[in-house]
């Protein structure tokens, strides 16, 4: 059926072209189930084109992920480890998948995928230290191309798909195996992965260990659709339902879809129908018994293990000898690793500071001190740039634009992606120009996928590239907050610094322009309060470009919030050459003696108009001090400016409620409350959704309201 199929001429006698199941022309997921050994242990079909020792290490593997399973339970339920998600029945779902990829390809696995992780040559310690809460067992090996659990489910999923883009930009063959249960296909993240993967053809196989039950929710409940394989069809690619409990049908399969997309006939979804025997996790047991017994009775009979064991048997490739051999080898092996575990050095507590920026934050460095107990050392303090003159008449969204050029020509791994932002130049024209230059590996358009875009961010910078994602509009940040929060924030620390994530997350922020709702935000405490992020906010097209030029080079991911109500206007000089302002770094662009205004982005302009009234209406002198950066703050610079005149007021167009300005106002009085000569005040917007065109500047902080802080200081 095509998209012409579906239109038909309209007439009297004439109806829509209904899409519904019976398309799909079969009675039960049955007739489309592959299957390769029956459960004697007989094979459908001529014998896998695997060689002996291959089917004897796969068997290996299926021993040791069932030993090590049930071990891993037991150390769970004895308080030896944390909190554990069994994965016994899943075993040739897993080692099945693994076994068909090649040297150069990618494994991204969930959290229940044991088996799979140790087929694929993760450590047993590792596994076992990572579930017994130690970080260094998510320290995937360099050798290894494996991307470390993802607690959050389905979260993975565009992590797969931004890796294989990396990976084909780069003109590598190498393929993406990602894995999700039953429950992860209801996920946004699933659906927003295969139709990205589908729009650009990507080199994925998104693999679905269907094992019946997400946590105590049946697949019945899960989806209505006969089966999760047939999804793919609406996402323009192949999808394939298979025995997942038969690991030569799970291995031809997944090698098949491995295979095409090498050769670049891009994704497939593979449903691997399994059963989990265990409980969710070693912290959830109810649910487990919720379980018809029948229902379990008859997915014992249907064990990977023992349907494998007689068909080796009946190759003559395993008698009870060698079942014995493998069963000792696999005993001797866990033993190893739960001594080599119990042996493990503790962690240095103070190792806890180390991994979620490249390098110590000033603030980080300070918390570091007072957690050892020591003097805290002095901020270091970069060089602003001396560039002067340049072009004239530039605006805030040329500035972002020559430093966005300038990127490009720079570093050939620098791709620009987003919506809109290819040949339309993004909504406030930004990236005009650059898919002209670059073309279109370089500056490309993505499906309406907020969510998606931050996740394939965070494949395409483990894959080697350095990627700048653009969101329309603030409010357009919120659906993708889980990827920044819970991945592109956390990526560094969760694996102990092997997959170190960069690259610049941008979208125009706050009010001013009169647009809808949710097109006005101001959510840069959201991202400042997440640990792992630098958040900047530039207020004149000088320090934009500057800023941007330093966020496109370091070496920790950077949201960039551009203050769209001054896109176009002040118009100032902006050097043509390549220059740098550091982030992390304030900025007095004021001299002042009676009071300190401390602002960023938008609101330096009413804060600036404000300063100027004061001093020659009032004959009052205000020192304004631009924060530049939100995360981290400079602290430093703001205390100086406060020792100086005695008074503070920080403004911000965000709600009062827990913003920047309280964390200014608190670090100033545990620091410098001896210098105050009056109460530190905060000139915000109010707790309060911001309000439509038409009431929207009684919310925004004005120059009056400024004013009459200040000279209440003054005269306190």
């Amino acid at each position: 059926m095509t998209e012409v199929d579906s239109v038909k001429r309209p007439g009297s006698d004439v109806g829509p072209r209904i899409f519904s199941e019976s398309e799909f022309n079969y009675a039960t997921p049955e007739d489309f189930l592959f299957q390769r050994l029956s459960l004697d242990g007989t094979i459908r079909g001529k014998d896998p084109n695997l060689s002996p020792e291959a089917l004897r290490r796969i068997y290996e593997q299926l021993i040791f992920g069932r030993l090590f399973d049930e071990k891993a339970t037991n150390l769970s339920t004895l308080r030896e480890i944390g909190t554990y998600a069994p994965g016994k029945g899943q075993e040739a779902a897993q080692i099945g998948p693994v076994n068909a990829l090649e040297q150069g390809d990618w494994y991204v696995p969930m959290y229940r995928d044991s088996a799979g992780m140790l087929a694929f040559g993760l450590s047993p310690v590792k596994l076992l230290q990572y579930w017994g809460g130690d970080e260094r067992g998510m320290h995937v090996p360099e050798s290894l191309n494996m991307l470390p659990i993802a607690v959050p489910v389905a979260t993975q999923l565009p992590h797969a798909a931004g890796l294989a883009m990396a990976k084909r930009l780069q003109g590598e063959r190498s393929v993406v195996f990602v894995a999700t249960g039953d429950g992860g296909t209801s996920k946004a993240d699933f659906h927003e992965s295969l139709n990205i993967a589908g729009v650009y053809d990507l080199p994925v196989v998104f693999g679905v260990e269907n094992n019946q039950w997400a946590l105590s929710v049946k697949r019945s409940a899960q989806t209505a659709s006969k089966t999760i394989a047939q999804k793919a069809v609406a996402y323009g690619f192949e999808g394939i339902l298979v025995d997942g409990n038969d690991v030569i049908a799970s291995y031809e399969a997944t090698k098949y879809a491995v295979d095409k997309a090498r050769r670049g006939g891009g994704p497939t979804l593979i449903e691997y129908s399994t059963y989990r025997l265990g409980p969710h996790t070693t912290a959830e047991l109810v649910s487990n018994k919720l379980k018809a017994p029948d229902e379990v009775v008859e997915w014992e009979r249907r064990s990977p293990i023992a349907r494998f064991e007689k068909y080796l048997t009946s190759r003559g490739l395993l008698d009870d000898r060698a079942k014995e051999a493998v069963a000792a080898a696999a005993q001797a092996k866990m033993n190893e690793a739960v001594a080599a575990y119990r042996a493990t050095p503790p962690v240095d507590p103070k190792a806890i500071f180390d991994y979620t920026y490249s390098s110590l934050t000033s603030v980080l460095a300070r918390e570091k001190a007072e957690f050892l107990g020591e003097q805290a050392p002095p901020a270091l303090s970069e060089p602003e740039p001396t560039a002067t003159g340049g072009k004239p008449g530039v605006n805030i969204r040329n500035a972002v634009n020559m430093a966005l050029r300038e990127g490009l020509q720079r570093d050939e791994k620098m791709v620009i992606f987003g919506e809109d932002v290819a040949k339309n130049g993004g909504v406030f024209q930004v990236t005009r120009g650059l898919f002209d230059e670059f073309g279109p590996g370089r500056v490309f358009d993505t499906p309406l996928a907020e969510l998606s875009i931050a996740g394939i961010f965070v494949g395409l910078s483990i894959g080697g590239m350095v990627p700048v994602a653009e969101f329309q509009f603030d409010g357009f940040a919120v659906p993708a907050f889980d990827q920044i929060f819970s991945h592109i924030a956390r990526m560094r620390n969760r694996t102990r610094g092997r997959f170190a994530l960069r690259g610049v997350v941008r979208f125009p922020y706050g009010a001013g322009i009169r647009p809808p709702e949710l097109h006005s935000e101001s959510p840069e405490a959201y991202f400042a309060h997440t640990p792992g992020l630098k958040v900047v906010v530039p207020s004149t097209p000088y320090d934009a470009k500057g800023l941007l030029a330093s966020a496109l080079t370091d070496q920790d991911p950077v949201v960039f919030m551009e203050p769209k109500k001054i896109y176009d206007s002040p118009k100032t000089e902006v050097p043509e050459e390549e220059y740098r302002i550091p982030i992390g770094k304030a900025k007095v662009v004021r001299e002042g003696d009676d009071v300190t205004l401390v602002s960023y982005g938008a609101m330096m302009v009413p804060t600036n108009q404000a300063a100027e009234t004061l001093q020659i209406e009032r004959s009052v002198s205000a020192e304004v001090v631009d924060l530049r950066t939100v995360s981290p703050i400079d602290f430093e610079t703001v205390i100086g400016s406060v020792q100086k005149t005695g008074r503070l007021i920080i403004i911000h167009e965000a709600p009062r409620n827990v913003g920047i300005g309280a964390e200014v106002a608190a670090t100033v009085a545990e620091r410098a409350l001896d210098y105050l000569k009056a109460p530190i005040k905060r000139i915000t917007g109010y707790d309060i959704p911001i309000p439509l065109a038409k009431l929207e500047d009684n919310y925004i902080p004005s120059k009056e309201r400024i004013a009459k802080a200040a000279l209440e200081l003054v005269s306190y």
